[in-house]
């Protein structure tokens, strides 16, 4: 990916701040609304709409784990601008952001409470997301 232009640098700010809504509806967003957002923004457009049944930890687990969207991603060791972040506070991801090679890096997400929010991978650890990986497109 190339470096980010000043257009989409300002399109991605101005997604700081937005509430979080479990239903994906606008102005708010779900983790994979804000993630899909990002990537339309990149110009990797084209991922699946998705508001899972239930915002339990296990349809979470189940929706990240078991889609068909993941099976056309594969993980990578270190993050690259635009990847996708896939986060939990034990073992099993249940939530998704993006990583932005922004400020020194971080992922652009959103988490009930806060909402749309950029964060440093330092960071989400202390805030108890211990399990971290990084996913592109094959």
């Amino acid at each position: 990916m190339t470096d980010l232009t000043a257009d989409q640098v300002g399109r991605l700010s101005r997604l700081i701040g937005s509430p979080y809504d479990p239903e994906n509806r606008a102005p708010g967003f779900h983790c994979w609304g804000a993630f899909c957002a990002v990537q339309e923004i990149l110009g990797l457009a084209g991922l699946p709409d998705f508001v899972p049944d239930s915002v339990t930890l296990s349809a979470r687990a189940k929706a990240l784990g078991g889609h068909a969207e993941r099976s056309r991603w594969i993980e990578i060791p270190e993050p690259v601008n635009g990847c996708a972040v896939l986060m939990g506070r034990q073992e099993v991801p249940i939530h998704v952001g993006c990583y932005l090679d922004l400020d020194g890096g971080g992922v652009l997400h959103a988490t009930p409470g806060v909402g749309v929010a950029f964060e440093t991978i330092p960071r989400l650890r202390l805030a108890s997301w211990r399990c971290i990986t990084f996913h592109q497109k094959k």
